[in-house]
């Protein structure tokens, strides 16, 4: 009698953790699809940035989007994305690299780093900046939208 029951209830948990296993790795797999489309948009982003592509980033950025810059300025969204300074200088060139998405539901938080170097035009002509950076992304009507972003200078020691 005993061996039956513990038949059973190994038969039990056996289908309980496979009950539970089907959800994990269906999240998981959309975990990933978010982490790569987030990776998609971010580098996106950079290449509008660089091309001072105004339409684009119109589509990237939320309505009420808003950044903490490195220059401790809080910058509220405006309706030309050509508007905020950044984009008002030319560049030689920025890369960005995705260190860490985290997704949770609607929201996305990458992390990472980044190396701009300004263009002639820039008071900062000539310096390499690095920083470290997290945006967040918000879903809107299946479209991801950025929302927020800090990025800060990396001191060098």
């Amino acid at each position: 009698m005993k061996r039956h029951s513990l038949g059973t209830a190994a038969v039990f948990l056996g289908l309980l953790a496979g009950c539970g296993s089907t959800p994990n790795s269906t999240n998981r797999l959309a975990h990933e699809d978010t982490k790569a489309e987030i990776s998609r948009l971010e580098q996106l982003e950079v290449r509008a940035v660089v091309a001072r592509d105004a339409a684009t980033l119109e589509r990237l950025w939320g309505m009420q989007y808003v950044v903490n810059n490195p220059n401790n300025q809080i910058i509220l969204a405006k309706p030309d994305p050509l508007d905020r300074p950044v984009l008002r200088q030319s560049r030689i060139s920025f890369d960005r690299e995705i260190e860490h998405i985290t997704v949770l539901d609607d929201l996305a938080i990458s992390m990472g780093s980044e190396t701009v170097v300004p263009g002639a035009d820039s008071l900062s002509s000539g310096k390499t900046a690095r920083r470290r950076y997290t945006n967040i992304w918000r879903k809107f009507d299946g479209q991801w939208k950025l929302v927020a972003r800090h990025a800060n200078e990396i001191c060098e020691r």
